[in-house]
């Protein structure tokens, strides 16, 4: 990458704190540490970052109360949990709070990297400034609301009122347009939008589905339809 992508790391355990910095600082991002939640929160109000990685277990802010800190203050920006807990309520707590990824400890740091390489490239994916031609072909109709996906805003009638979307909501909401008033199974959207289809992805998705149903919801002519263990149909007049 060009530029060094900016990494705020909160984690109490300073010899896996010690590793993962070395082994990002190495591949060329920018590490900022912090040792505990109250300290990472810090930190987060005084630099911009590009992705967030949190310890769960820490002292004097866990990392769930940290990353809901976080959301209030950017909805967007990408989290990943790294963490020794791995029941699954607490996975599914992650996802509800808005994390983009969850690693359970002990973890390859290889695969911590190539988790990180791809929130980042979904991220970056979007161009920076289309052309007309682009843009336009970019813009969807989706009943009363407008879908930019470039620059990942939801517009609702004809104003320009918008809600800015995740890069996942994005991808997610363009992939369902796609494959409107059809039946869609939940294995081929998580294999297309996750590019995993095991549990965890799979509750991710419902929670994905949900906020898109709230975002969706002033058009009661637009419906997503959970065919139970099918998959979804998004219907579109």
């Amino acid at each position: 990458m060009n530029k060094k992508a900016k990494v705020l790391l909160v984690e109490d355990d300073r010899i896996i704190a010690k590793l993962v910095k070395r082994y990002l600082d190495i591949r060329n991002y920018d590490v900022v540490y912090c040792d505990n939640g109250k300290a990472g929160f810090s930190a987060f109000n005084n630099y911009s970052f590009d992705i967030c990685i949190f310890d769960v277990m820490m002292p004097y802010k866990d990392g769930f109360t940290l990353a809901q800190e976080v959301r209030k203050l950017d909805e967007y920006i990408p989290i990943l949990f790294i963490t020794s807990k791995t029941l699954a309520k607490d996975k599914i707590k992650a996802f509800k709070i808005g994390a983009d990824d969850y690693l359970t400890k002990p973890f390859d740091m290889e695969e911590l990297l190539l988790r990180i390489e791809v929130i980042m490239k979904r991220q970056q994916s979007k161009p920076k400034a289309p052309s007309e031609e682009e843009d336009d072909n970019a813009r969807f109709s989706i009943g009363q609301y407008t879908l930019d996906v470039p620059y990942q805003k939801l517009y609702f009638g004809e104003g320009e009122d918008f809600r800015k979307l995740t890069a996942r909501e994005t991808e997610l909401l363009h992939f369902l347009y796609r494959h409107r008033n059809d039946l869609i199974r939940r294995e081929f959207i998580l294999q297309e939008v996750w590019q995993n289809d095991d549990y965890y992805a799979g509750r991710s998705l419902d929670v994905f589905m949900s906020r898109l149903r709230k975002y969706l919801k002033g058009d009661p002519d637009i419906q997503i339809i959970n065919v139970h263990a099918i998959g979804f149909k998004f219907i579109v007049p």
